[in-house]
């Protein structure tokens, strides 16, 4: 009798042992959420809305660029620290907290919210380091829906080896894990439209993606472009050339930004040609909000997120059916 009271004791204990760890259980997952709530709020993600006559579903993408995410490492050679000391600051929202601390947060959000699928839209890391480029694919791994990655300028290059051959050759091939083969063009289908990634990280349609892009556009699908360096728009343009003083955007070289390859001026006369299956395109680069339509014979929304780094993110939804008056403001 004494033992099985014993037992009874051991066996309360253990009960109220797993109850109270339940509680502490709950309670963590309750701050947990209660941080991610904190750390992106509403005011930090920029509502879109655009219209595909047709669909049946709605669906919600989450667009992030420009976090130019850096994680310093003791591990890395004293030039890459150094250039990891002068830039880290560089990269915090208004309250200080750097785009390393930030980024994991939207993968949360992502999930949480659970968008149907996540776009990134470049120089999502600052330099393609071994710490910087760990980060990544262990952040990007935790997303429970699918993503489509664009390079930036910054992906891929350091700024002693700007778009050179050796960071062409050597540094692209490292961001394997979030491109296909060199992420040139990779197409994303949702369904009942594609998600285009054309890469334009060199300022301007890599000539591997021309051929490609203009394939997509016989799918007999609607298309959204994912890019990085924004298409000239008078409104992108003449805000960047108020903040960056400089052209960096592609078109309107007479006006300001860079003059057009023949590649990059034949993917803007089929993204805007009459018959084109494009609905929008979305783009970086710049580190401000835009949006404005691209000219052309069809004229196309052009999307612009500010910069990931100081906590903003676009979610864009896209319906079937019309827009009401409040949805759009």
């Amino acid at each position: 009798m004494k033992n099985k009271s014993k037992t009874i004791c051991i066996l309360s204990g253990i009960a109220v042992m797993c109850i109270l760890l339940c509680l502490f259980m709950a309670k963590l997952y309750k701050d947990k959420i209660k941080t991610v709530e904190v750390m992106i709020e509403q005011e930090h993600v920029k509502e879109e809305y655009l219209v595909i006559k047709g669909l049946e579903e709605d669906y919600e993408l989450l667009f992030i660029t420009d976090t130019h995410v850096i994680v310093q490492s003791e591990e890395e050679d004293a030039q890459i620290k150094e250039n990891a000391d002068s830039r880290y600051p560089g990269f915090c929202d208004a309250t200080g907290v750097p785009a390393e601390e930030q980024f994991p947060y939207w993968m949360e959000y992502a999930n949480e919210r659970g968008v149907d699928a996540v776009l990134f839209g470049g120089d999502i890391i600052d330099y393609p380091s071994e710490s910087n480029i760990a980060f990544l694919n262990e952040n990007v791994s935790k997303l429970q829906m699918p993503y489509l990655y664009t390079l930036g300028n910054h992906d891929w290059t350091y700024p002693w080896e700007y778009m050179t051959e050796k960071a062409q050759t050597e540094y692209i091939p490292l961001l394997q894990p979030v491109i296909e083969d060199r992420g040139t063009i990779e197409v994303m289908d949702m369904g009942e439209f594609l998600v285009v990634s054309v890469d334009n990280s060199s300022n301007q349609v890599h000539p591997d993606a021309l051929n490609a892009y203009l394939e997509v556009l016989q799918m007999g699908k609607p298309v959204i472009v994912l890019v990085h360096v924004p298409f000239m728009t008078q409104s992108v343009l003449g805000h960047a050339k108020e903040v960056w003083s400089s052209p960096v955007v592609i078109g309107g070289g007479n006006y300001g930004g860079i003059y057009p390859s023949e590649e990059s001026a034949a993917f803007v006369e089929a993204t805007t040609a009459k018959d084109s299956p494009v609905v929008a395109v979305l783009a970086g680069h710049v580190h401000f909000y835009d949006k404005d339509y691209i000219d052309g014979e069809k004229p196309v929304i052009q999307i612009v997120g500010n910069a990931g780094f100081v906590r903003s993110g676009i979610v864009l939804h896209i319906t079937g059916d019309e827009i009401k008056e409040e949805d759009s403001e």
